[in-house]
């Protein structure tokens, strides 16, 4: 049952009514960073929800722009609503829009919605005087509720799911039909943004079955993990093929293999699609098994990450996360014997971790080799149980978030921590030769699954890089033989003809390309201007490896 009412999606697809405009900006630390100015996956969801249900809704990277051009922004949409993303990270920037939307829009409705507000509405209400309302955790029934209240002429303040100054109205029961939300791709339009790559992150669930206690995701969408349906998400990405040529997908769901059976139905439809795509993923290690892999992996995963979080048993239990090391072997194991690339999450500067589970932690990345190794200082987030405990012991002031102090987040910064991250680092990057696959590798895996083009192009990728140019080629011919519909063999194959100066055969390969992805933004790039070692372009030459460099960075780990 759709919780909004049914009666709001008969307004038809031209969307009409009061407006709202959706806007998000990185902090100012991250202007520069392409990964940090990316819109929230969620926004478009918000987005897709208002416009099905009949009301004109833009969305806005307002990113390193200014007091002047987005008051001059908002007063050229004079929009009803103007809800605002906000991030622990990005939250003084989020203040600084809010008074420039107060000052463009006097009699605008201004909403704040996010983890960071969810979990810190007074402090947000005093550093935000200008803020009407906070959206509480999921955001698509109070948005959609609140547009139908000033359609209506009703008051906006009594819509579900909302912290007011003066009180908070009921949370709706939690979407159970994520389908009915519709798909960010089919009703996006957003302002100061042009980059289609915006659109490769895909969502396909909300909320995890596990309870750390540094991460907010069980406090913010809850634990019990609800789905989108195997064929929306094969629809969605349908959509991006079609529509913008996209033929690299990153699922930055929490835990994306959480349940079997769906995954496998996803996988069948992929690989029945004929797209060919190439995708990434997240997951725990305790939820993976070699039918999941095996099939993501002819469905096109080439890499997964995984939240292993720490070398040491006994620190996995001071964070609750509900995993032992045996499982984290195992997975890591069968990732390798499967071969796709893996990454790893580590944590470190943790209350209760000793230099011996440093050390343990180093001896784990030597052994199970993994591709990418991101380390992070211990970050409390508002709405984790660690928050919550430093708050009740006085180890983090109330005011900590307030005002205009310089910290984005609250992270351990000692001389342990510090030292820790320096040796984790140095044992990340003496392990990367040694986490390559090896030719007899490919073999085995050759010789496990037979054909499967994501074998092809990692063996192709790693030819390359030891300089064995024919060898790659030879895996290149065979994936653009075994699959001809499969843009990313004609792709490489094209990179790789470039490099040896047979700039004709390229030029056919890469038209191949545009033929089977018409406006894929890689082979538009290279078309415009080949070789130049700048944006898309230059991801493109780099392989799919590179598509997902950035990705642990577009998006805070406290939730989308």
């Amino acid at each position: 049952m759709d919780p909004v009412g049914r009666e709001a999606s008969r307004r038809g697809a031209e969307a009409s009514g009061p407006s709202a405009v959706l806007a998000y900006s990185a902090p100012r630390s991250g202007f520069g960073d392409e990964w940090m100015t990316f819109l929230p996956i969620g926004l478009g969801f918000l987005q897709a929800m208002a416009r099905t249900r009949g009301y004109p809704c833009r969305l806005a990277n307002l990113s390193g722009k200014g007091r002047k051009e987005v008051v001059e922004y908002l007063r050229r949409q004079a929009p009803a609503v103007v809800g605002i993303s906000m991030f622990t990270f990005n939250r003084k920037r989020s203040a600084d829009l809010l008074a420039w939307a107060r000052e463009a829009c006097p009699g605008a409705v201004l909403l704040a919605g996010g983890p960071h507000p969810t979990h810190l509405a007074r402090e947000v209400f005093e550093d935000c005087p200008q803020l009407d309302a906070i959206v509480k955790g999921e955001g698509e029934v109070p948005l959609v509720e609140i547009l139908a209240r000033l359609a209506d002429g009703r008051d906006w303040r009594t819509a579900p799911g909302l912290v007011l100054r003066d009180g908070e109205t009921p949370s709706p029961p939690p979407l159970e039909d994520l389908d009915i939300m519709g798909a960010p791709v089919e009703h996006f339009q957003a302002d100061f943004l042009d980059d289609p790559g915006q659109l490769s992150y895909l969502s396909t669930s909300r909320g995890c079955p596990a309870t750390c206690n540094f991460c907010n995701t069980p406090e913010f969408w809850g634990s019990a993990v609800r789905f989108r349906s195997p064929a929306a998400v094969l629809r969605e990405m349908r959509l991006l093929r079609e529509r913008h040529g996209l033929t690299y997908f990153s699922f930055r769901d929490d835990t994306f293999t959480a349940n079997k059976l769906r995954i496998l139905e996803l996988m069948r439809l992929i690989q029945a699609s004929g797209m060919h795509p190439l995708w990434n993923c997240q997951s725990r290690v305790n939820l993976v098994d070699e039918d999941r892999l095996v099939a993501m992996k002819r469905a096109g995963c080439e890499f997964m990450q995984f939240g292993v979080e720490h070398g040491s048993e006994r620190v996995l239990k001071l964070l609750d996360k509900g995993t032992n090391m045996r499982q984290a072997r195992k997975a890591l194991e069968l990732v390798r014997r499967v071969g796709m690339n893996m990454g790893i999450y580590l944590i470190t500067g943790i209350p209760g971790e000793a230099w011996e589970d440093v050390e343990t932690t180093a001896a784990f990345i030597r052994e199970v080799r993994p591709h990418d190794v991101q380390i992070s200082p211990l970050a409390l987030y508002p709405g984790t149980r660690l928050f919550d405990r430093y708050r009740a012991e006085g180890r983090i002031s109330r005011d900590f978030f307030r005002g205009t102090g310089d910290a984005e987040v609250f992270a351990r910064v000692d001389a342990h921590t510090e030292k820790a991250l320096r040796h984790l680092e140095r044992a990340a990057s003496a392990i990367k030769p040694k986490a390559i696959y090896t030719p007899e590798d490919f073999r085995a895996q050759k010789a496990w699954l037979g054909f499967c083009a994501v074998t092809n192009l990692l063996c192709g990728e790693a030819a390359e890089e030891a300089g064995n140019l024919r060898e790659a080629e030879a895996e290149y011919d065979e994936l653009v033989a075994q699959e001809p519909g499969n843009p990313w063999g004609f792709l490489k194959r094209a990179l790789l003809r470039r490099r040896t100066g047979r700039d004709a055969e390229a030029r056919a390969d890469l038209a191949e390309v545009l033929a089977l992805a018409p406006g894929n933004p890689e082979a538009e790039d290279l078309a415009r201007a080949w070789g130049t070692r700048r944006g898309r372009a230059w991801k493109a030459a780099q392989g799919p490896k590179a598509a997902m460099k950035g990705a642990q960075a577009y998006l805070e780990r406290e939730g989308s």
